[in-house]
């Protein structure tokens, strides 16, 4: 049977052999519905404002992360059984169905939670993905939906493969940061997979209750090339994921959807828009089923904000028309560690707002972001540590930090961000008046 293959511009060719099990459930489950939505839905949301190349989507991310994941798995220097690959290779390729379109923005607004929609999506008995594992095992659905939810619960001798799925050192980060460096042009998003796979390792360790546990390992031959793989993580969190634009263009739309589901509640209907369209009855305050929140993709949100910057409601219309036309809120990077000046800064820029005739709420909007680049060992934690464990040349297994300052430096470190988000007419007349405000802007630039 001849192979698929399917052209990507991170992997070269992906290859499924069709004769293997594991990688013919691959194929079946990459052509559900549920997965296809997902060529719907980018995989930067609004990060394509700024670096325009960045319109991939979460299909493509989720096929390199099965790719990876499939890699990984080979290299192991263990035997593993065919139904564990499907397990593994499953878990990889579906770990992103339960995002929504613009999810981060979403989930904020809402409080629905990706995680629970991709369980869900998973357990659905009617749907086809469940009906896809079943078919293979009944008790498949059950084991795959396990990757998505609390580590306790995953059988220790196991946890490697749960470590290939979701960790510090996971097909998932490996594949977003190779494809968002080249999609975005960010030349730092590079580092040395084949090094990293051609070294993994396997260690055992005594868990509770004397169960061993097995735990995905580098060798030390691979520490440098693991450094860059951090490193590039770190760059790109700092000049791609909360680039100031991005993230003001983000809290844009967070605060046009939010506006949206106010009015809605409130019973405002629009022209062009299904009255009970699952988006809007979610943003509303209504809770979806899995099906219909599945529905919803980012040419839903589109369509929205072209009928929204036609509408009777200022707030709605300005918003919605900024997003289409890449007329985006200014930024004022603050010091999280000043709250007096940043409480005054806010009071301020709330003052010239409502000077303007603007709503403070839609117009005054504050960013506020953080993320520790590694998490180092943790001895309270040692069974489920989310370390990346390291194989010396004698055979000890240590944490990476401990045989690399730069890492151990990085798991000190704290991306903190607080930034003010406002119209440029505001942040342009706030400047004037605010001294403080006007020395940060200053600084930065």
């Amino acid at each position: 049977m001849r192979p698929k293959l399917f052209r990507d511009p991170i992997h070269d060719i992906i290859s499924l052999d069709l004769s293997d099990e594991a990688e013919s459930l691959l194929f079946d489950l990459m052509r559900t519905s549920t997965v296809q939505r997902l060529r719907r839905v980018r995989q930067l949301g609004l990060a394509s404002l700024v670096y325009q190349g960045a319109e991939h989507s979460r299909f493509a991310h989720s096929m390199g992360v099965a790719h990876i994941a499939r890699r990984m798995v080979a290299a192991l220097p263990i035997e593993v059984d065919t139904r564990t690959r499907q397990e593994v290779f499953a878990a990889a390729l579906l770990h992103d169905v339960g995002h929504g379109p613009f999810s981060h923005a979403i989930e904020k607004v809402t409080g629905v939670n990706h995680e629970a929609f991709t369980r869900d999506a998973i357990l659905d008995e009617e749907g086809e993905v469940y009906k896809i594992l079943a078919a293979v095992d009944p008790k498949l659905p059950r084991d795959v939906a396990r990757y998505f939810e609390p580590r306790e619960g995953f059988d220790p001798g196991r946890q490697v493969f749960r470590d290939i799925v979701s960790s510090q050192l996971d097909a998932d980060r490996q594949d977003y940061i190779l494809r968002d460096g080249h999609a975005t042009g960010v030349k730092i998003g590079v580092y040395d997979f084949e090094r990293i796979l051609a070294t993994l390792k396997v260690y055992e360790s005594k868990g509770a209750k004397g169960k061993a546990v097995r735990r995905l390992a580098v060798s030390y031959r691979a520490r440098e090339a693991v450094e860059d793989y951090l490193i590039a993580r770190f760059h790109m969190f700092k000049q791609v994921y909360l680039h100031k634009t991005v993230r003001a263009a983000e809290k844009m739309l967070e605060a046009v959807l939010r506006r949206a589901g106010e009015r809605y509640a409130a019973g405002e209907r629009w022209g062009g828009l299904d009255d009970r369209h699952p988006l809007l009855r979610l943003l509303g305050g209504e809770a979806l089923s899995t099906r219909e929140y599945l529905q919803v993709d980012d040419t839903d949100v589109w369509m929205m904000l072209k009928v929204w910057q036609r509408g009777e409601d200022e707030v709605l219309a300005s918003l919605s028309e900024g997003l289409l036309n890449r007329e985006l809120y200014k930024t004022v990077d603050l010091p999280p560690g000043d709250p007096v000046l940043v409480a005054r800064i806010l009071d301020r820029a709330a003052e010239v707002a409502r000077e303007q005739g603007l709503e403070v709420d839609y117009a005054v909007l504050v960013d506020r972001a953080r993320d520790t680049p590694y998490r180092p060992y943790d001895p309270s934690h040692p069974r489920l540590s989310a370390h990346i464990p390291v194989v010396e040349r004698d055979g000890r297994v240590v944490p990476i930090e401990q045989g690399s300052d730069f890492v151990h430096l990085l798991g000190r470190d704290t991306y903190n961000t607080v930034r003010l988000c406002v119209p440029d007419k505001v942040r342009r007349v706030l400047l004037e008046r605010e001294v403080g405000a006007r020395r940060l802007v200053d600084e930065v630039e």
